[in-house]
């Protein structure tokens, strides 16, 4: 743990009393680290791996907002507002995050400049982000939503798991009929090839020029 806050400058933006209630946290592949509707608990600091955010409907439709693999605080709009989780958040590889007591947080944080400002600057960023994620999904089409997909959940650039692809139409808001047909129509340009249990990127350029540079990854838009 003392390395992370080292790494990630923490100590320039936590006080004592907050560093004292930092505790590191693991999470496997598919494990969900915040649940949408949940009574916060604990503000989190994404330190290691990488995790998907996304919305679920009241009727149950989900839709993805954005993939994260570096550094980045989670629960923040929670904490400030004293709200329930609004979006869920799941882990799409091994995961270490260090949280703080939502309880700490709230006696030794507000009062602390370095951390009220380092929340706010993410919030006002997450923000942003969150609502050109809503926007993408409505604005480009459904082959351009798989491609980035399938470049946020691939092994090395190179492999994706047929089992990541389980949720995927839902996710990015199409029917696995319509999901299908692109896999098909990459399939014919060489671009992936699909075995029984696995997506192929055979031509790794041309799945990011067709992702328009992966507009769920954040930054990358």
């Amino acid at each position: 743990m003392q390395n992370y806050i080292e790494k990630f400058s923490l100590d320039r933006v936590l006080n004592e009393e907050l560093i004292r209630g930092l505790a590191i946290n693991r999470y496997s592949k598919g494990d969900l680290i915040i649940q949408q509707g949940e009574n916060p608990q604990y503000v989190f600091f994404l330190v290691k791996g990488k995790i998907k955010t996304y919305k679920t409907s009241d009727e149950g439709k989900r839709l993805i907002l954005a993939f994260k693999e570096k550094f980045d605080i989670l629960g923040d709009i929670e904490f400030v507002q004293e709200a329930p989780y609004i979006n869920t958040v799941e882990a799409i590889t091994d995961v270490q995050i260090l949280t703080i007591p939502i309880h700490i947080a709230q006696s030794y944080g507000m009062n602390h400049l370095p951390f009220v400002h380092f929340v706010l600057q993410r919030i006002t960023e997450k923000l942003y982000v969150n609502s050109n994620a809503l926007a993408f999904n409505l604005m480009y089409p459904v082959e351009v939503r798989l491609c980035s997909y399938l470049l946020s959940v691939s092994i090395d650039d190179r492999t994706v798991l047929n089992r990541d692809l389980k949720d995927a139409a839902d996710l990015i808001g199409t029917s696995k009929r319509h999901m299908n047909r692109v896999l098909v129509d990459l399939c014919n340009q060489k671009i992936i090839e699909r075995t029984k249990d696995l997506i192929l990127i055979l031509n790794h350029e041309h799945l990011v020029e067709l992702a328009k540079h992966n507009i769920y990854e954040e930054g990358i838009r």
